[in-house]
């Protein structure tokens, strides 16, 4: 995960310039951990756990290359950035506040696994909402 995560910070910069695309890429970044969370699912074995580090470290690179920057292209008043960054952020706290309490109740109800399932539901939630951004074309 460290080597991919590291090898598309270096790389999804320069190329989603070179191609001027950049909801594509972002958007793809949490398809990726979606098809992550499955490979766990469904393969529980060392097969499913190498899938998992593939996806999660392309996923999580191209996400971490490249998400402040669609999140400073879709801010819709550049006078009050610090604002919708702040907002920004509050959202990431809840979601991670809310997320161990989510997760206590998927496990006490389906299992262990059941998290897998969750995590895709969320990731491909993430992508989907993202490919469906009006205010950029790539």
């Amino acid at each position: 995960m460290l080597i991919f995560g590291i090898l598309m910070g270096l790389v999804a910069g320069p190329l989603s310039n070179k191609f001027k695309i950049l909801k594509l890429p972002v958007g793809l970044s949490t398809i990726l951990l979606a098809i992550a969370g499955l490979s766990l699912f469904f393969l529980r074995n060392n097969t499913g756990i190498i899938l998992y580090a593939l996806a999660t470290g392309l996923g999580m690179g191209l996400w971490n290359a490249l998400d402040n920057l669609l999140n400073l292209k879709v801010i819709p008043d550049q006078n009050r950035v610090a604002f919708f960054l702040g907002v920004y952020n509050l959202g990431n706290t809840i979601t991670q506040v809310i997320a161990p309490v989510l997760a206590a109740a998927v496990i006490s109800l389906f299992g262990y696994s059941g998290i897998f399932i969750v995590s895709f539901i969320f990731s491909l939630i993430g992508g989907i909402s993202m490919l469906s951004i009006k205010s950029l074309k790539r």
